[in-house]
């Protein structure tokens, strides 16, 4: 197993407009999903950065700062390694498109994300 890179970065705001203006229109990445309080960029070399307003509860545990998802080779194997070394994992698993992830607690508390080729959830 190894990470590969950075795959996912993730931004509560509380000024949800200015910090997309900010990304979109001064630093030109582009917009490629926006969903009520949730706008997703894609950064040129294919990390996701997405950003989330005050009204997506879905990302409400998004409480330590950016959100981090490290590139990994393999999903399912990291993750069942994490889970073997006592690593607790949030909500389900996602899957789309080849790939999975999910967000973890790292010992300190931060909130982190695997994500990487993965077979669907069962």
């Amino acid at each position: 197993m190894a990470v590969r890179g950075i795959g996912f970065v993730g931004m509560r705001s509380d000024r949800l407009d200015e910090t997309v203006r900010l990304f979109r229109d001064v630093i030109g990445v582009p917009v490629t999903r926006q969903a009520g309080d949730l706008v997703g960029f894609r950064l040129s070399d294919g990390t996701v950065l997405e950003l989330y307003g005050p009204g997506d509860a879905f990302h409400a545990f998004f409480k330590t700062g950016p959100v981090v998802g490290f590139r990994v080779d393999d999903f399912d194997a990291t993750r069942q390694a994490m889970i073997a070394a006592g690593v607790g994992f949030i909500g389900d698993v996602q899957h789309a498109d080849g790939e999975s992830w999910q967000h973890f607690h790292s010992p300190d508390g931060t909130i982190a994300e695997i994500i990487g080729p993965g077979a669907p959830p069962a």
